[in-house]
């Protein structure tokens, strides 16, 4: 396992274009099925097709409502915005989690595009050269969509703040919805899992992508959300590979990961790093190489990375609540956890784009 302390120079979106993004036949095919529920890739067409890289990620972007409370290194969302959106863009992502992008209508002040927080990181990707979509644009599963003041119960398939963005150039939507989780606090922010079926454009693979942000006010709860996350997952999957990303409040050093990680890995996809409970170094490391792997994935909001980070340890891996996990048998060629740290100051260079740093991975569909 390689490891490298500063993030790489943005990619060119070309490659990706090229990579996911051949055969017209296909392209017309997926174009045509989208959300309509065309049907699966038949077997042949699958044997016939070649392996195909998918870039993954997960990005917890801090909620626009926290920008009263702003100072320091903690940027209000309008100067974040572009930073968020060029770290994505940069990392070529075919899809991405995204967690604490407001859903309501209210703080459109706080905002540069786009009625909702989810929308103006859409727009902003959108707006420099990306062509992403989302895989649900409905604010609330309400029969006003918009607002849930006196909401009358519609399943839309809104998971609230937690969104699903794809690259509409590599993939194209099969089927989405969400599920709210049976355990919750009362009186706090209801926690959803979101998910997608989502087709390459190159081959015709489909695989399940789930999105989440689990509760972090009770321990309890937290390991029943993602215990639930994982068995719909399974649920969900159809033979299909599964990519489960989110912020899970957790590390690998909670008591509760000492379960979920090897449950979650038992029901057929595990963490793409492997990491395990309380072992640091990982022992057998899945991912081929990391990037920026001794870094955490929480960064509270300080440009200072040697209080968020084993900078004097690297071969460890940082302490991260941020989580990829992928179908057990999958290859991963990388794992990254991406910020611009100057290696001699150990500062991060620019505007935060949050308090989490956005991870990702690239893996390979057989």
């Amino acid at each position: 396992m390689t490891h490298s302390s500063s993030v790489r120079p943005a990619r060119s979106r070309g490659p990706a274009r090229a990579r996911l993004g051949a055969g017209v036949g296909l392209l017309l095919s997926a174009l045509v099925g989208g959300v309509l529920g065309a049907a699966p890739a038949t077997p042949a067409t699958a044997a016939a097709a070649p392996a195909t890289d998918l870039r993954v990620g997960s990005f917890n972007l801090s909620n626009v409502t926290f920008d009263t409370s702003v100072g320091g290194d903690h940027r209000p969302w309008r100067e974040r915005r572009d930073v968020v959106a060029r770290q994505i863009l940069g990392e070529r992502l075919d899809v991405v989690g995204v967690q604490e992008a407001n859903p309501s209508t209210i703080y459109q002040d706080r905002l540069v595009s786009g009625t909702t927080q989810f929308a103006d990181l859409r727009n902003a990707l959108n707006e420099r050269g990306g062509n992403y979509a989302l895989a649900n644009s409905y604010s609330y599963n309400c029969e006003r969509s918009n607002s849930s003041r006196n909401c009358v119960y519609v399943n839309r398939g809104s998971a609230l703040s937690n969104r699903i963005l794809y690259d509409t150039d590599t993939l194209s939507l099969v089927s989405q919805g969400s599920m709210k989780y049976s355990a919750q606090t009362a009186g706090k922010y209801e926690r959803y899992l979101e998910w997608a079926v989502l087709r390459t454009r190159a081959t015709g693979r489909e695989f399940l992508f789930t999105n989440t942000h689990l509760d972090p006010y009770s321990t309890a709860n937290r390991a029943s959300q993602w215990k639930q996350a994982v068995n719909k997952a399974v649920q969900l999957q159809g033979g299909r590979p599964v990519i489960a990303v989110g912020d899970y409040n957790s590390t690998k050093y909670s008591t509760w990961a000492q379960q979920m990680l090897p449950y979650t890995k038992s029901k057929g996809f595990g963490d793409v790093v492997n990491q395990t409970y309380r072992t640091n170094p990982v022992t057998a490391p899945r991912a081929e190489s990391t990037v920026n792997g001794w870094l955490n994935s929480f960064n509270r909001y300080t440009t200072d990375a040697s209080v968020w980070s084993f900078s004097t340890k690297r071969t460890k891996s940082g302490n991260n609540i941020d989580w990829i996990f992928a179908t057990n048998s999958l290859r991963v060629k990388q794992w990254e956890v991406v910020a611009d740290v100057d290696p001699t100051t150990l500062r991060v260079r620019g505007t935060l784009p949050s308090d989490h740093n956005l991870v990702s991975a690239t893996l390979v569909l057989p």
